[in-house]
């Protein structure tokens, strides 16, 4: 319709815009998509931590003489150990940018000792109880950063997606409206022709309805059938102390900070000064071209008014 050409200054400032938005959602979304499947992970560690300190609980109670189901327990327990031992690194390998506040490389090394010894281990209850603090700190500790996990994202990431979101609904629906309506001066009555209502879903509308792909994470998982025959076992128990409790969620304040926006996004700063440089830039554009255009026309006028005056003269 405008051969190559932007129909208008608008058009052409509001486009540039949007591409921008675009660009910063995208890292967004990106950053997000991560920190997700990351928590995936963390969420099924924590699972199998809670099992592992839970198994490796009540396991003193089974009888000396019962080695089989001793033995069955204790393997129970180091699977769900290494599974999750290999979920929170999963995890950090997903963000491997992030420092993890909580389980950092160095007790996940020294949760893997343990789980090597283990057998050693459930031979004497000062040995056990000493790898019962280890599994079950560490337990603690994956909650904490669960917890930690689940406030950056939905205090910060999940904040900015939505107004990155807004924004560029916004300034798309913009440029939509001003395209239509250079149509509109362009084509007159033919414009209805095309059946390109006012009212009718813009692109972002409907992509908006189009149901996000989630692509779940490599888990690492354990027999669930062996879980539920060890469930039956402990029922045919009786205990004589409470098993251990959930971890407690820490108070926000007591929790590590959030990283940075530069962390979380990349030099978002920098992107930001950038697109503040080249919007100066473009304006500076903008206006020499105006300025060109008039003094054309001024020059036109001009020649116009002399040939005008030739005219007159003869």
């Amino acid at each position: 319709i405008f051969s190559g050409e932007y129909g208008s200054e608008t058009e052409n400032k509001l486009e540039f815009e949007v591409n921008q938005i675009k660009d910063r959602k995208d890292r967004v979304s990106l950053a997000k998509y991560k920190w997700n499947n990351s928590r995936v992970l963390l969420q099924h560690a924590c699972n199998q931590l809670a099992l592992a300190v839970r198994r490796w609980y009540d396991l003193p109670q089974l009888s000396a003489q019962n080695v089989q189901h001793k033995y069955q327990m204790a393997t129970e327990c180091r699977n769900n150990l290494i599974a999750a031992s290999q979920n929170i690194t999963s995890a950090q390998r997903y963000l491997s940018n992030i420092k993890f506040p909580y389980c950092e490389r160095s007790e996940i090394d020294t949760l893997n000792r343990a789980c090597n010894n283990i057998y050693v281990d459930m031979q004497t209850p000062d040995r056990h109880h000493h790898a019962y603090q280890c599994y079950s700190v560490t337990h603690k500790r994956a909650a904490a950063l669960l917890q930690w996990f689940n406030n950056v994202i939905e205090s910060t990431i999940d904040k900015d997606v939505k107004q990155l979101s807004e924004l560029y609904n916004k300034k798309s629906t913009e440029l939509r409206q001003e395209r239509l309506r250079l149509i509109k001066e362009r084509m007159g009555d033919k414009f209805g022709d095309l059946g390109m209502a006012e009212g009718a879903p813009s692109q972002t509308k409907q992509n908006e309805m189009v149901q996000e792909e989630v692509v779940q994470p490599d888990l690492v998982k354990t027999e669930d059938g062996k879980v539920r025959e060890m469930d039956y076992l402990i029922n045919t128990l009786t205990p004589d102390e409470a098993s251990p409790s959930a971890p407690t969620p820490l108070p926000l304040e007591e929790l590590a900070p959030a990283p940075s926006t530069e962390e979380l996004f990349g030099n978002i700063e920098q992107l930001r000064k950038q697109h503040e440089q080249e919007m100066k830039e473009f304006e500076k554009a903008q206006e020499m071209n105006k300025a060109r255009m008039e003094q054309g026309l001024q020059d036109k006028l001009r020649e116009r008014r002399i040939r005008r005056d030739r005219k007159t003269e003869s």
